[in-house]
Parts: structure tokens; C-alpha cells; sequence
């Protein structure tokens, strides 16, 4: 923020957070995990919206789709998913 200071802090990850990725209009942040999930998040009300489940070893990276409507997220197990 322009005056630096933290506007607050997401917690919910069991493992290293290895990348944040913000949508196309900031109304949500996608989360990637040595915990081996990425998490949605509002960060206006710091609120989880979801977890997504399904990679078998970290998660290194996740992007959104230009349009927002898609999450790909790189993992560990040799595996990029959509979402």
C-alpha cells in the first residue's frame, strides 16, 4: 500500500505458501502450498472461499485465466491443473 503498512493477513496453509496470484478485477487471491492445495480468498473480508484438493505433492504456482474465470496451478507432481 502506498502508506505501507499491512492491510491484513490470510492464515489457513499447513505448509509453505510458494505463490499468490491476485484475478483479473482483485476480488480474489489464489494461494499455492507446500500443503499440496491452492486456496481462494476474498482479501477485502480475509475470508477462505474454498480449497482446492487433488495435487500430490506441493503446489509451486497458480495463475489465473485472462478472463478470471480459471485457475492453473503447477505442482511438485509433475502436474499443471485448471480449476
Amino acid at each position: 500500500t502506498p502508506d505501507g503498512q499491512e492491510k491484513g493477513t490470510l492464515t489457513g496453509h499447513s505448509d509453505y505458501v510458494r505463490c499468490v496470484a491476485w484475478n483479473h478485477d482483485g476480488s480474489l487471491l489464489a494461494s499455492a502450498s507446500d500443503d499440496r492445495t491452492v486456496k481462494l480468498w476474498d482479501p477485502k473480508t480475509r475470508e477462505l472461499k474454498c480449497s482446492l484438493r487433488g495435487h500430490s505433492d506441493s503446489v509451486r504456482c497458480v495463475a489465473w485465466s485472462p478472463d478470471g474465470e480459471f485457475v492453473a496451478s503447477a505442482s511438485n507432481d509433475k502436474t499443471v491443473k485448471i480449476w
